[in-house]
């Protein structure tokens, strides 16, 4: 009776392993480009590695189902409780599939597999469900196919099949030994901490991290997100504000403007807008004309990086100099209610009205919320948008053209000063575009660059309907994009490629002067606004530089993503964790050598103020941080 046990236990369990390795197979085909430089060695490790975690949440989902069918087999029970156990099998798998086909496409937007921070959008998806599965039909169709599979081969397993002689001890003995196995596999083995995310990230190269884990394990690893925990490189915080502080002293910049009125600010966030995608600074015409054509007026940075790779990461670091130095978002973390100093917050105290604009559903990625904790006391959603119902693209919300017009038609309507956001979204997957604009666009090779000329478009409109407004010529425009999307060219296929976005400060009446050479990020725009208004923030961040008095030898980036922090300095950046150490790496992804002892202070410092910051809500009053031995 055993070795049957055995043998019905073992096959049910190897179908299920098949069915998440084909899974794993069929993310690593979508994302090839991305681990070209991988030897085959690597990526056999990868997927073998692999197995460790795919055994772990099959197991701890399917050891009381596999329980019932055995009882099934070799025992008299009431047969509806065999169909039950049968019927369970097959949809906790299918869900299990189904989770782990997610990362097929919103890998795209993200980097990383899914965690459960994907329930901080969970309204828009399910405001959206018919749409994402129309957008996305190849992916239902692939989940419903194999939900059939296993639907069959469930549905064939006999009931009491197997007779035996043996008393129900031999049973018992069997299951019992099982279970035991099942422990060590749920687990991950017999090492003193259970498996867990970041030992995906233990492979050459960490990419392959990626394709080592599967997305349900990391979903439900996430259930219950502990706190970060506390950091102390340097038992006396004001160590780690004399590195930070030194690191951040700024050149005096009298290059700056005397303004004799008030500036308004007008701050753009492109959805998924990478600097592969333009033209200028490449060797390539590119899908941006317009923007191409503004950069060359006023300030460029080519060297510009988003702190993450999300929307929900992008609007704090923006609009309050908090980058994504977590797994979970800001906005959706245990820290979302935190004492913020945002841009808002600053420039209200100077009379300004401020302001944020959204395309989507109010509420969409918690921007509503958010926003308005950061002192922007005014959300425009698509449930005040009173234009054409022809406007909404059917998905995420208004169309950028009408929708940047809208945001003009309420600029005018502003009392002046104002400080203004808004983030586009027809850039977004499944790109969609009006009927007219369907044919006018130039396609190229990927799907994403008719809506990013579409967007050009819009921008160009949204310009010349601002320059008859009163306001235009006393305003600063800052135009930036939330994080890149997918990679063509080889230039970009790289750690720096996936963090390169545009940033342009234009102003209509003034020259404006910077060293558009350095490395920026976007933690660096609200000092930079700030700078460029000349006002004192009162409780600034330790992150974050104004592009108007950076210096060569101190300009820097930081970002976040797969358990490894980064420090984009101008020739080759800094990456690593408390786990590995941190290495140099040029901008080839080639390692170099170890961090030097500055380097090494220098990320260490800023992991221990970022994440102490966020436990203690000392984020922008870092004085008040208490030193390691009064805690």
């Amino acid at each position: 009776m055993i070795v049957a046990l055995y043998r019905f236990l073992f096959t049910r369990f190897l179908f299920l392993l098949i069915l998440f390795s084909l899974c794993r197979l069929l993310f690593y085909l979508f994302y090839s480009n991305q681990f070209d430089n991988c030897t085959n060695e690597q990526l056999g490790h990868a997927f073998l590695l692999g197995l460790r975690f795919d055994i772990s949440i099959l197991l701890a989902f399917n050891v009381v189902f596999i329980l019932l069918l055995a009882i099934g087999r070799f025992f008299e029970i009431p047969k509806a409780v065999f169909f039950t156990g049968k019927i369970l099998f097959v949809l906790v798998n299918t869900m299990l599939i189904c989770l782990n086909l997610i990362d097929l496409e919103y890998f795209a937007f993200t980097g990383k597999r899914t965690g459960i921070e994907i329930l901080g959008i969970k309204d828009d998806i399910g405001n959206q469900f018919s749409q994402l599965v129309l957008n996305y039909w190849h992916i239902a169709l692939l989940a419903f196919v194999l939900f059939l599979w296993l639907l069959m081969r469930t549905l064939r397993i006999k009931y009491k099949a197997v007779k035996s002689e043996r008393p129900i001890l031999y049973f018992v003995i069997g299951y019992a030994v099982f279970i035991g196995i099942a422990v060590i596999g749920i687990r991950g083995g017999l090492q003193l901490k259970p498996l867990r995310p970041n030992l995906a990230f233990s492979v050459e190269p960490g990419k392959l991290g990626n394709v080592v884990l599967n997305t349900p394990f990391n979903i439900f690893m996430t259930v219950g997100l502990d706190p970060i925990e506390p950091v102390y490189y340097y038992k006396d915080p004001k160590e780690v504000s004399a590195i930070l502080t030194a690191w951040n002293t700024q050149q005096k910049n009298t290059l700056l403007p005397q303004h004799k009125t008030p500036q308004n600010v007008v701050i753009i966030i492109l959805e998924s807008f990478a600097s592969e995608y333009m033209g200028i600074n490449n060797p390539y015409e590119g899908y941006t004309p317009f923007l191409d054509s503004l950069a060359k007026t006023n300030l460029y940075f080519p060297n510009h990086f988003a702190n993450g790779k999300i929307s929900m990461e992008a609007v704090p670091s923006i609009l309050a100099s908090i980058p994504g130095l977590m797994q979970e978002p800001y906005i959706t973390s245990l820290y979302q209610t935190n004492t913020l100093n945002g841009l808002g917050t600053e420039l209200r105290k100077k009379g300004y009205h401020t302001s944020f604009f959204h395309a989507a559903k109010n509420g969409s990625m918690g921007f509503d919320a958010f926003t308005q904790n950061a002192d922007f006391a005014h959300y425009y959603g698509l449930n005040e948008y009173n234009g054409s119902e022809e406007d909404y693209d059917g998905n995420w919300g208004i169309y950028d053209e009408p929708y940047l017009q809208y945001f003009n038609k309420n600029l005018s309507s502003f009392p002046q000063p104002f400080v203004s956001a808004v983030f586009t979204i027809s850039s977004h997957q499944p790109y969609s575009l009006p009927d007219q604009y369907k044919t006018r666009f130039p396609k190229g090779a990927l799907d994403i660059y008719q809506s990013i000329g579409y967007t050009d478009y819009a921008l160009r409109k949204f310009f010349e309907s601002a320059k008859k407004e009163k306001w235009y010529n006393n305003t600063l425009f800052v135009i930036t994009a939330d994080h890149t999307q997918m990679h063509e060219k080889k230039k970009y296929t790289n750690t720096r490629g996936d963090y390169n976005v545009p940033l342009i400060f234009f102003h209509p009446t003034e020259k404006l002067k910077a060293d558009t050479s350095l490395i920026t990020d976007q933690i660096d725009i609200l000092p930079s606004v700030l700078d460029y208004l000349q006002v004192t923030n009162s409780a600034p961040a330790l992150l974050g530089q104004s592009v108007f008095g950076k210096t060569r030898e101190h300009a820097y980036a930081v970002n976040f993503s797969n358990n490894t922090y980064r420090i984009f300095l101008q020739e080759y950046y800094v990456e690593g964790n408390t786990g590995k150490g941190f290495v140099v790496k040029d901008y080839y992804d080639q390692q170099l050598r170890a961090a030097n002892a500055e380097e090494q202070k220098f990320i260490q410092a800023v992991i221990q103020y970022y994440t102490n910051g966020m436990i203690h809500n000392t984020y922008y009053h870092w004085e008040n941080e208490l030193p390691f031995t009064q805690k």
